[in-house]
């Protein structure tokens, strides 16, 4: 946990540039995406991001995390030593769910999934049942990465 304030300072600057782009548009559509090196569950998260889990919290200026769902069920995008992860994860902002307008000219967040096809999962030795990865301790393996990619849709309505 030595790099806990190190993520949680990542956070902190995320949320001052959310925060600085909502002075100028409070209705901003913006989409935080990456490999935070921290669960949904993390205090990064939950008490610097302020991340939602649910829709239905989610009010103007907040951040929607899909993703905190998905792990509590169990979904993962890697693991260590026999524990699982959510490091990657996509974030939107409160514009994109489109809750109770019926805004038909703009896009909305739909179907978050982990991308974990078994192809991409190791199927013996050391790593088994992790994503089979590209390299291991400098060899090339011929994997795809130690993580497995995240997505949504965005889907506009007619």
């Amino acid at each position: 946990e030595r790099s806990k304030p190190f993520r949680n300072k990542a956070a902190e600057l995320n949320r001052l540039i959310i925060d600085s782009i909502f002075q100028v548009d409070n209705k901003a559509k913006i989409f935080t995406i990456g490999d935070f090196n921290d669960d949904p569950i993390n205090s990064s998260f939950k008490k610097v991001l302020k991340t939602k889990a649910k829709k239905k919290d989610v009010e103007d200026g907040d951040l929607y995390n899909p993703f905190e769902t998905l792990f509590k069920k169990g979904y993962n995008t890697g693991g260590y030593r026999d524990n699982i992860s959510m490091f990657d994860q996509i974030l939107i902002t409160s514009a994109l769910l489109n809750k109770e307008e019926k805004d038909f000219s703009s896009y909305k967040m739909f179907n978050p999934a982990v991308f974990n096809k078994s192809f991409m999962t190791n199927k013996k030795g050391r790593y088994k049942g992790y994503p089979f990865r590209s390299f291991s301790f400098g060899t090339y393996t011929g994997g795809y990465s130690d993580h497995y990619p995240v997505y949504m849709y965005l889907i506009k309505e007619k």
